[in-house]
This record gives structure tokens, C-alpha cells and sequence, in this order.
């Protein structure tokens, strides 16, 4: 595995001017078709969350249900997988949740990864494939 900032096994969301991502970017709909197709490389950095978390809910909803639907089968993946999602916004923490700011408004990660979301360093949070 190369020298990004990733935990394998785990979805990273990272902050793109804060820390090393992978090389292959795809953005959220080709991830889903990436995952609805079991056709992911060991690393993958997916672009676009910003657009899911703020107006696009029909491509959230694809997101949260595929995410959930291979949960599994990216368990099982030997090695297991590095899964980024990088953003430009700020990563804050909400009582036990955690918001990206975007255009200065706040909007919640949980609706996409769920409430085990965890600070691993600056700009880097992690959350497990179960969500």
C-alpha cells in the first residue's frame, strides 16, 4: 500500500488540503457503480461528497443503500480495501456526530456513514463499512 492517508477496511473522509490521498479519483456515482459492479481497486479515492451531502439526496439514498447492501463483500476483500472520500470543507465535531462546512453551512456525515464516525488525526475521520 502506498503512503496515503487511509485505514484499510474503514471509509477515511479527508480533507484534500490536509492529507495524502489516492492516486485513482472517481467521483460518487462511478464509486457506486464501482461497488454495485464488485469492481474496486485496493485504493480509491472518491470525489464529490459535497454535492451528496447538500442537494443531490437521490444520489445519497444510491450512496448509503449500496454502501450497505456490499458491506460485506468489502469485508471479505483480501487486502482489504483503502476508501476515501476527500473534501474541501472543514470537518467539525457535533456533540457525537461530526459536519462538513460547505459555503458556510453545516451538514451532518451521519446520514451517509452513520454514528461510529471517529477523529483519526487533523482533517481525517474514519468510519467502519458498516453503516
Amino acid at each position: 500500500m502506498s503512503d496515503i492517508d487511509a485505514v484499510a477496511g474503514m471509509y477515511n473522509i479527508i480533507v484534500s488540503s490536509e492529507r495524502e490521498s489516492a492516486e485513482y479519483r472517481v467521483p460518487v456515482e462511478e464509486f457506486v457503480m464501482k461497488l454495485e459492479n464488485r469492481d474496486l481497486p485496493n485504493e480509491i479515492c472518491v470525489a464529490g461528497l459535497e454535492d451528496v451531502l447538500t442537494d443531490n439526496e437521490e444520489l445519497r439514498n444510491r450512496l448509503v443503500s449500496m454502501m450497505r447492501q456490499e458491506m460485506d463483500y468489502l469485508n471479505s476483500q483480501r487486502p482489504l480495501p483503502a476508501i476515501q472520500f476527500v473534501v474541501d470543507g472543514d470537518l467539525q465535531g457535533a456533540g457525537d456526530s461530526y459536519e462538513m462546512d460547505i459555503d458556510g453551512e453545516f451538514y451532518s456525515l451521519q446520514p451517509v456513514f452513520g454514528r461510529q464516525i471517529k477523529k483519526r488525526d487533523s482533517g481525517w475521520l474514519v468510519a467502519p463499512l458498516r453503516v
